[in-house]
């Protein structure tokens, strides 16, 4: 099976990674979860980023409680989003603890306004973290079909920030190839169990490649 070919329905393409992830043994996935989000930290501390968006995992996503926990004992401002289902679009909080989280849209936990403090300032963020169902080196994603992403990719843009983006997720979920339509926006790269990997930048300049080696 093709996973990334462009004939294939999203949909279908969709529920073939959701199987696939879903497989992970239990004891596999917390080991593979704490493999990325220590690369995904390591990431960062090189980067220098203060300030980073992820997300709070849910069902067979990767874990991403290391990473969170790891950015709070840093010091770090550790953002996760709330998803506006009126105009599906994300609105931001600083998150402190794992009590400031409630279930939210779709069941997925998110922070409570109640005790969370909201984030405005788009700029400050040195790096978003962005779930997804597959990925492809060329930096395209597979989302859940809500365009949340998208939509804050777009407002970060016309608010000049400059963070970078990239897919945290399991090494069965990188597949060849990604279906794509012009609103889909691009990643700057991934991290793996396996290491992180920078999309290669347009116009053959190249800052990328796999850099798993350093991580290790």
């Amino acid at each position: 099976m093709k996973y990334g070919s462009r004939h294939a329905g999203k949909a279908t393409l969709r529920r073939e990674m959701a199987a696939l992830r879903d497989r992970i043994p239990d004891p596999e996935r917390k080991l593979r979860s704490e493999r990325a989000c220590r690369h995904a930290a390591e990431w960062l501390r090189e980067r220098g980023a203060d300030c980073f968006l992820a997300y709070a995992s849910f069902r067979s996503e990767l874990d991403t409680r290391p990473l969170l926990e790891w950015g709070w004992r840093s010091g770090l401002a550790v953002l996760l989003p709330v998803c506006n289902t009126a105009d599906r679009s994300l609105e931001l909080y600083r998150v402190r603890s794992f009590d400031e989280l409630k279930r939210g849209a779709y069941g997925v936990p998110e922070p409570d306004p109640a005790q969370a403090e909201r984030w405005q300032d788009a700029r400050s963020i040195g790096a978003v973290f962005v779930p997804g169902l597959a990925f492809a080196p060329d930096g395209s994603r597979l989302g859940y079909g809500g365009g949340y992403y998208d939509r804050f990719a777009g407002r970060m843009r016309a608010s000049g920030g400059a963070a970078r983006w990239m897919g945290l997720a399991f090494g069965v979920q990188i597949v060849p190839e990604v279906p794509v339509e012009p609103h889909d926006a691009r990643l700057d790269g991934y991290i793996t169990e396996d290491g992180v990997y920078r999309v290669p930048r347009r116009g053959g300049c190249s800052d990328g490649g796999r850099e798993a080696d350093a991580f290790q």
